[in-house]
């Protein structure tokens, strides 16, 4: 009888130890939605303002353009011999506006890209910050490309993260 309780409390200490061993190993793990966590980031929302208002000024440039061909289009439809100044003048201007908008259009796009690149890596590093902060082994993300498939929803972590992100950014 002896034995047995020896044998039993063997059997209880290794199951609590497999237990706290378990607990103690097993990898912290959540998720975010990346597209919720990006449209929702503070810096985000910043450069898009400036995206914006950079844009709309260079397309004011465009539109001034734009307006001085139609201005020279109606005059040369309205005469019946196209003065050949007034020809050279459009096609100086058209190809000024067609030059100006294609820069504009790359100019656009290529801070768009820089953008994006700087939010991302912004982004990216407050994730990291925050899974290092709380201990977690994998901060999963789910993009809806079937990457992450399912999880529990206890294992979202987007609204905690994403104020987690905002505050850091503004240097809370």
């Amino acid at each position: 009888m002896k034995n047995q309780t020896i044998i039993n409390g063997g059997i209880v200490t290794a199951l609590l130890a497999f237990a706290i061993y378990y607990m103690v190993s097993k990898p912290k793990t959540g998720y975010v939605v990346i597209q919720e966590v990006y449209t929702n980031f503070e810096f985000k929302k910043e450069l898009e303002r400036k995206f914006t208002i950079t844009k709309n000024a260079r397309q004011k440039g465009i539109d001034s353009l734009e307006l001085e061909l139609k201005y020279l289009v109606n005059k040369l439809e309205q005469q019946k011999t196209k003065d050949k100044n007034d020809i050279l003048i459009f096609n100086n201007k058209r190809d000024e506006y067609l030059h100006k908008k294609k820069i504009s259009e790359e100019d656009n796009a290529a801070l768009s890209n820089q953008y994006d690149t700087e939010i991302l890596t912004q982004l990216n590093q407050y994730v990291k910050d925050y899974g290092t902060e709380n201990n977690y082994t994998y901060i999963y993300g789910n993009d809806g490309n079937g990457s992450l498939m399912y999880s529990k929803e206890s294992e979202n972590l987007t609204k905690k993260v994403t104020e987690y992100i905002n505050k850091k950014y503004n240097g809370k």
